[in-house]
């Protein structure tokens, strides 16, 4: 009957009214008994048989505090009504909007902007208090997920019926080893650790990913469109292999292609990358760089021609599955929001106390998810941008000027971070320049000159300096406090936490206020470097993948093994093409790919 009634109404305001506050309303009252339920019925058990139905019809939930006032609650169906009323809107960080790229499923399938930037929401960002917040506390982990992005996915978009079964299929499942999806725990002096690598690949790309699949397939569905989707993806060790594991499994209309570079990831990164065996992906080994195979991607994406043939010819159109893709970044600012909700329900704080956030960073997706947190009310003191010797993004911030002209990019026991060109500091310029500089010329220079610079006695260069702490450290030193923490704690980190953790050590993060640091991929992934860390000889024996796992494994029980990763690397590697850094190699190999007769996207 709701569900009819619904059908011939306007919009649904769901008050989602603390649940105390209910039953203190309804005693007061003198009402001890529902009409339709019996007389022994416990007036909670009703409340949570009825919200059942609630949480399946609404348009837009509004949060209430606890205790909250008729004005302020007004005051709060006014704000979310007329956003609602606003609609969505996306626009690019070059400046310029789409009026048919206008709603969330058009950008999660487009990924990058046709002028080449990147998607950012056109209206402000959501925001919630701290007494909101607290009413999140208790809430598992896909529940807080949800009321988090519905309030950046309009209804319209995307229905939050719709986004609840996404939500829950990934965070309320078996995708995740732990409970709590990405647990946090107490390391030392004050310092906690966020665990982003429980998800089926060991790494925080399962935390977004998992999701953004399932809702790329919708969107494709939804769009009605003839052609095939065709996944381009760059990665510089985990991406790929997250891409791979979700697409097959949550996608059935895409076909995914990853370039990796060959010599520039570990050797149990490219034996999980190259042992997938699905007939809709391709893992390409590039001898060059990461920043080649990202620059490589997004020129294909910029090239119309390229565009057209893939369309007319062979029946593709392009997307991404990177942090380029909104879709994909949004999930990131679930968990560094629910890490806080965490530390107040274990009571490491209480609600509205500082913390920290420390987050080993190339790419700059990860951090910025921690950025959008603490702009939606997360109380974060300091983002912490950790660096390896690839550092370009703490020179950056440190004098105003990104240059990679006169650089090299090193290879270091922490590859996936081993990145010169940072694609989201473009969306995080945008957001901070709020129209004082054109994030289009800065990045039309960087690529006809290599560089950009930003005035150090600017407003703009004020307000990056405030947002953000920086610091780097050597593969040598990040290796060093891995071993170092392992003899105090017996937590085995890897390469990119050892980073931050250093980074965090260097800054005295923990001193003042408590801070999480960003664990962003199980050790074992990196298993040749921990061995080297604790001076454990390889032997001809043990070089395969699998053995330097195992014998890595032999190190420390905390974290826990992951199992998954252990039976995906053991598997013979079946993508052996190696292509050299040319773009027409890699162009050549696409079209091959699309063209073969036994794909079974039809």
């Amino acid at each position: 009957m709701l569900s009819t009634f619904c059908k011939h109404v306007g919009v649904i305001i769901y008050l989602d009214v603390y649940e105390n506050d209910i039953l203190n309303r309804l005693s007061a009252m003198k009402v001890n008994r529902i009409v339709g339920f019996n007389e022994d019925a416990n007036m909670e058990d009703i409340l949570h048989y009825r919200r059942q139905f609630y949480e399946k019809h609404y348009d837009i939930r509004v949060i209430c505090e606890p205790n909250d006032t008729v004005s302020s609650i007004a005051e709060k169906v006014y704000k979310a009504y007329t956003n609602f009323q606003a609609k969505s809107g996306y626009i690019s960080t070059r400046d310029k909007s789409f009026s048919k790229i206008s709603n969330f499923l058009n950008i999660a399938i487009q990924g990058l902007a046709p002028d080449g930037g990147l998607f950012v929401a056109k209206y402000a960002h959501p925001y919630m208090n701290h007494s909101q917040w607290q009413r999140l506390v208790d809430l598992p982990y896909n529940e807080c997920a949800l009321r988090i992005l519905e309030q950046w996915v309009s209804t319209d978009d995307l229905h939050q019926t719709k986004l609840r079964s996404f939500v829950d299929e990934t965070y309320a499942g078996d995708e995740f080893a732990s409970k709590d999806v990405s647990p946090v725990i107490e390391l030392e002096r004050n310092q906690y650790l966020l665990e982003l690598f429980h998800g089926p690949t060991g790494s925080f790309k399962d935390m977004a990913l998992q999701l953004t699949a399932k809702i790329f397939n919708y969107a494709s569905k939804m769009e009605r469109n003839a052609l095939k989707s065709l996944v381009l993806v760059a990665t510089s060790g985990d991406t790929g292999g997250a891409v791979m594991n979700a697409f097959s499994r949550h996608s059935d209309n895409a076909d995914v292609i990853v370039l990796f570079p060959e010599d520039g990831i570990s050797s149990i990164q490219k034996a999980q990358l190259t042992s997938f065996d699905h007939p809709n992906c391709k893992a390409l080994g590039i001898k060059g760089d990461f920043d080649f195979c990202q620059s490589a991607i997004k020129s294909i994406f910029e090239n119309k021609e390229l565009e057209s043939l893939y369309a007319d010819k062979f029946g593709y159109r392009l997307s991404s599955a990177n942090s380029i893709n909104f879709a994909r970044l949004l999930p990131q600012i679930v968990y560094h929001a629910f890490s806080y909700l965490l530390m107040v329900k274990h009571r490491h704080i209480p609600m509205g106390q500082l913390i920290d956030v420390c987050v080993p960073t190339g790419n700059f997706g990860n951090i910025l998810g921690a950025y959008y947190a603490k702009k939606m009310g997360i109380p974060i003191r300091n983002l912490v941008v950790a660096c390896n010797e690839n550092n370009i993004v703490h020179d950056f911030f440190s004098c105003g000027e990104y240059n990679i002209s006169n650089r090299v990019l090193h290879k270091t026991a922490s590859p996936a971070i081993d990145i010169l060109k940072s694609s989201n500091l473009e969306r995080y310029i945008f957001e901070a320049g709020k129209k004082r500089i054109s994030t289009a010329n800065l990045f039309d220079e960087l690529e006809k000159h290599k560089k950009f610079e930003i005035d150090c006695k600017s407003e703009l260069f004020q307000t990056i300096q405030q947002d953000f702490l920086t610091g780097w450290c050597s593969s040598d030193e990040s290796l060093h406090t891995i071993k170092d923490v392992f003899r105090r704690t017996g937590y085995l980190m890897d390469p990119h936490t050892g980073v931050a953790k250093n980074v965090a050590d260097q800054l005295s993060l923990g001193s003042e206020v408590p801070v999480v640091i960003a664990a962003t991929a199980h050790f074992s992934k990196f298993s040749e470097a921990i061995l080297d860390t604790f001076d454990i000889q390889k032997s001809s024996a043990t070089s395969k993948p699998h053995d330097l796992m195992a014998k890595a494994l032999t190190l420390s029980d905390f974290p826990k093994k992951h199992h998954r990763l252990a039976q995906d690397v053991a598997l013979p590697r079946i993508h052996t093409e190696v292509l050299e850094a040319k773009q027409s190699h890699i162009i050549a190999e696409i079209e091959k790919f699309i063209s073969r007769k036994d794909s079974p996207i039809k």
